[in-house]
């Protein structure tokens, strides 16, 4: 059973996170975009468990190097950025080094959402930035 306290910290994070991002008014999916962040979406622990809900879903195959970034091809990808440089951080989920802002692939700019968000892996469900923490621990939404 769902708390109060529950729905409304997850109507405060989907808020953040879709209009005022990292604490920025109208940003929406910062953490779903690199920028010149040394940024990297990895390491994704559930990379199984999220390939296996993504062929539910979409309903096909759909292949590893299609969805993830392994170590020798992230580590040439983003030589300057050191966070890519480490092969505890894979595998990443794969973004999009040719969109000028690299977005996520399940990132959906024109709508501001995640595209497989119901099935998103842990590493993106549990994520919080700085600001949400600070936000979530000044009303105190923290389970009890």
């Amino acid at each position: 059973m769902t708390t109060v306290r529950e729905t409304l910290r997850r109507q405060l994070i989907a808020y953040s996170c879709s209009q005022n991002c990292m604490g920025v008014e109208g940003n929406a999916g910062g953490c779903c975009t690199l920028d010149d962040r040394d940024f990297i979406p990895g390491p994704v622990r559930d990379a199984e468990t999220f390939l296996i809900d993504l062929r539910r879903v979409l309903g096909r195959e759909v292949s590893r190097h299609e969805v993830f970034i392994d170590f020798d091809e992230g580590r040439t990808l983003f030589p300057d950025r050191p966070s890519w440089q480490l092969p505890a951080n894979y595998p990443a989920l794969r973004v999009r080094p040719d969109v000028e802002w690299i977005p996520c692939r399940f990132y959906d700019k024109t709508t501001n959402a995640c595209t497989v968000y119901d099935i998103r892996p842990a590493m993106c469900r549990d994520f919080l930035c700085d600001h949400l923490k600070g936000v979530i621990a000044l009303l105190n939404l923290r389970e009890k």
